[in-house]
């Protein structure tokens, strides 16, 4: 699927775009975050380092693409139900009972490891702009500290995880996010819940959020029906 500026596609295991998605994870997470150790990480069939764990076999992955330069943009996964669990079980004290009394082991699921290139990362608020703005007059081009957020390429993410859910089953999602990016995407119409504390172990400390498919889509038909529209349009 497409955007005016990024272009979104599922990548399968065992395929070369899987093997950069990989490596693109690497770069993100333990080359540059250092949330991931390094040292942990294997190796491509190319010979460059990966970011792999237990539960990528568990999961459905998506990569995002800048149209003008190919670059990658941008890579998240949704962890399915699993003989495992779900990641953040094993890393967050989650909250019991959950907020939805119909939310099981087998409608849940996580989205995770979302990760978003530095030249396309935001740095101030682009208000006024639902899911448009130019990454190449935005972010880009531009400093570091005028830099603006880029919601088309994290709501172009999103469309393809409520897509994906809704095609498989899933009627819940959980993640573990900072404070400052759940108030962003509640701002944008998306009624995340806080089920767990704060983790002060993790870099940056988070908390675990859940979030329902009815809930997204009865927010943003009060709120922002242009967003909707957006999350339910099959586009080629």
């Amino acid at each position: 699927m497409e955007t005016e500026f990024f272009k979104f596609k599922e990548v399968i295991p065992g395929t070369p775009a899987y093997e950069l998605y990989l490596e693109f994870r690497y770069e993100i997470f333990c080359n540059e975050l250092h949330r991931i150790a390094a040292e942990s990480c294997a190796l491509s069939c190319n010979g460059h380092p990966i970011e792999t764990d237990q539960y990528d076999v568990y999961s459905r992955h998506f990569m995002a693409y800048h149209k003008n330069s190919d670059s990658p943009a941008a890579s998240v996964r949704v962890i399915t139900p699993n003989p495992l669990g779900l990641n953040v079980a094993a890393r967050y004290a989650i909250d019991q009972p959950l907020p939805y009394a119909d939310a099981t082991n087998a409608n849940v699921g996580e989205i995770s490891r979302m990760a978003i290139a530095s030249q396309f990362r935001r740095r101030q608020e682009d208000k006024g702009k639902p899911f448009q703005g130019d990454p190449e007059t935005e972010m880009s081009l531009q400093p570091d500290a005028r830099r603006r957020h880029q919601p088309d390429l994290v709501l172009g993410m999103y469309r393809e995880i409520y897509l994906l859910c809704n095609q498989i089953g899933i009627d819940y999602c959980m993640a573990a996010m900072e404070n400052r990016f759940s108030r962003l995407l509640r701002t944008l119409g998306f009624p995340w819940l806080a089920i767990s504390p704060i983790n002060e172990n993790v870099e940056p400390p988070r908390r675990v959020y859940i979030i329902g498919a009815l809930d997204i889509e009865r927010s943003l038909s009060q709120r922002e029906t242009q967003i909707l529209d957006f999350l339910k349009t099959k586009q080629s």
